[in-house]
């Protein structure tokens, strides 16, 4: 598994995550660009962004939240069959549907989710980065901490 993951270049990722958020940005700006296409549009952003979300759980620093929420957003453009598996899949389905009712998620999903952001932006700032950069990187894992962490918390604990 380690070396077909190291085989993958690292550029794919971005590239991938760079045109799901390009075809987002699109739409949201131009909705009825995609009137004539907008399905098989919306079944790819779907399943791209689903796939870099399962991803996103084996490698560390590329998120899979917001790929998974992307995913269902896409797939209630396009689909009511993967939208309804999506939202009552084991993993996802809870955050999904937290997201979707709330705009909040579970006091777990936000520890995890810092405890992760810290440690993976403080190895990229460590390595990557010149001071400039590294500040620049650093205000964003903050912010994007901060953001998390005022996030409601759904009423009912129990859907996590």
């Amino acid at each position: 598994m380690e070396n077909l993951i190291n085989n993958i270049p690292y550029e794919t990722f971005t590239y991938l995550g760079g045109g799901i958020m390009f075809f987002v940005i699109i739409y949201k700006f131009f909705p009825k660009f995609f009137l004539k296409i907008h399905k098989p549009v919306f079944f790819t952003i779907g399943i791209l962004s689903l796939s870099l979300g399962y991803v996103g759980i084996i490698i560390p620093g590329l998120p899979t939240t917001v790929f998974i929420l992307i995913a269902a957003w896409a797939f209630s453009k396009c689909s009511t069959r993967f939208t309804l598996w999506l939202e009552s899949h084991r993993l996802f389905g809870p955050m999904i549907l937290n997201w979707q009712q709330y705009r909040g998620l579970s006091r777990r999903a936000k520890k995890v989710a810092i405890l992760t952001i810290i440690p993976t932006f403080a190895f990229t700032i460590f390595l990557a980065f010149s001071l400039v950069g590294d500040l620049i990187f650093g205000f964003f894992g903050v912010s994007l901490c901060a953001w998390l962490a005022t996030r409601p918390e759904p009423p009912l604990e129990k859907l996590n």
